[in-house]
């Protein structure tokens, strides 16, 4: 059995240029509606539901933000002042705040709260929020809440993120060296906690949406972006965060998780009309997270075959950039064969 045999002439010239007719062709098939145009009509046929179902998403989100900005504002130490209440440990003040701000919480802090007698109070003094506090036997935290003396008047101060003994009996001081307070006389807690947005977390592949052909996987920069209304539709998967958790820990994202604020537990017999508000919220919350779930979840599942799509479309346009690469270099060879002045046409 014979082979056909192709010959060129010149040859070498010949064999480059069907080369390049060749790089040309697959350029032209990719470019065809039935390869690259393909992919860009389903790719985008799928990013308008994909937007649709995030844009539900961000609203329910919004929501939920305005819900527990509102719980804040009950919650707040002025609302605590007015129906004060605190407890003998720790246990119990972060027990208190769970059941006041039910799945609302991203954490709690039983803060101490220091009292003095008034016979052991001999300065005016302004423990401002955010001044460090130690006590005689290296007890250490930072005042919570400002608060002021007055001499020979009965005193008591909040103290967040205290490590070490802050008994009965031991000094306490403002700053360091700084004011002395003698012979604390008792010690109690106050139930606190940080309340944080939910989130939805996006994984996203900028360079693959839209497809960037200059690198030379559209993977290589993994990111997990909050959805807004900026980037809604847009990445491979969404995951929902409660209180932005996961795991105990504040989810991991790469633009910034910011906090609502901080509550305090209350008195919710005295101050039972403001209970009943936060249970309102909380109800108000718990119906848009469940209205989250079934879009968020079918907007993931269909963002799953956009990225097969995306995929597609960045391969095909990566292979373009190469195959025009490719016939750039092999005319240029061909210029240069072709001129007699190097001895061409070869």
């Amino acid at each position: 059995m014979g082979f056909a045999v192709t010959t060129y002439s010149p040859p070498v010239v010949g064999l480059l240029s069907a080369r390049v007719a060749s790089s040309q062709e697959l350029i032209d098939l990719n470019n065809g509606q039935t390869t690259l145009g393909v992919n860009f009509d389903r790719y985008s046929a799928i990013l308008e539901p994909c937007q649709v179902m995030d844009g539900k998403v961000v609203d329910y989100l919004n929501d939920i933000t305005t819900d527990k900005t509102s719980i804040v504002g009950l919650g707040s130490i002025s609302n605590f002042t007015t129906y004060p209440k605190y407890y003998s440990d720790t246990s119990s003040a972060n027990s208190a705040t769970g059941s006041v701000f039910g799945n609302t919480l991203t954490s709690t802090e039983a803060m101490s709260n220091l009292n003095f007698s008034a016979l052991s109070v001999t300065s005016a003094t302004t423990f401002s929020a955010g001044a460090v506090v130690s006590s005689s036997s290296g007890g250490t935290g930072v005042v919570a809440v400002e608060a002021t003396s007055s001499v020979g008047v009965a005193f008591s101060v909040i103290v967040k993120s205290v490590s070490g003994p802050f008994g009965i009996g031991l000094t306490v001081y403002l700053g360091s060296p700084g004011v002395a307070f003698t012979a604390l006389s008792s010690l109690n807690y106050v139930g606190t906690g940080k309340i944080y947005s939910d989130n939805v977390i996006i994984t996203y592949y900028p360079d693959l949406e839209p497809a960037n052909t200059s690198v030379e996987s559209p993977f290589e920069d993994e990111q997990f972006r909050i959805l807004t209304n900026s980037n809604k539709g847009l990445g491979v998967a969404n995951t929902f965060y409660t209180n932005s958790l996961s795991g105990g820990s504040i989810v991991y994202s790469d633009d910034s998780i910011s906090q609502i604020g901080e509550v305090f537990a209350f008195d919710t017999v005295t101050g039972a009309s403001v209970k009943s508000n936060i249970d309102s919220l909380i109800s108000d919350i718990s119906l848009n997270r469940a209205g989250i779930t079934s879009y968020n979840d079918g907007s993931s599942t269909i963002k799953g075959y956009k990225k097969g799509y995306s995929v597609n479309i960045w391969s095909l346009k990566k292979t373009n950039v190469n195959l025009q690469s490719d016939i750039s270099d092999l005319q240029a060879a061909i210029n240069i064969l072709n001129d007699p002045a190097n001895g061409g046409p070869y």
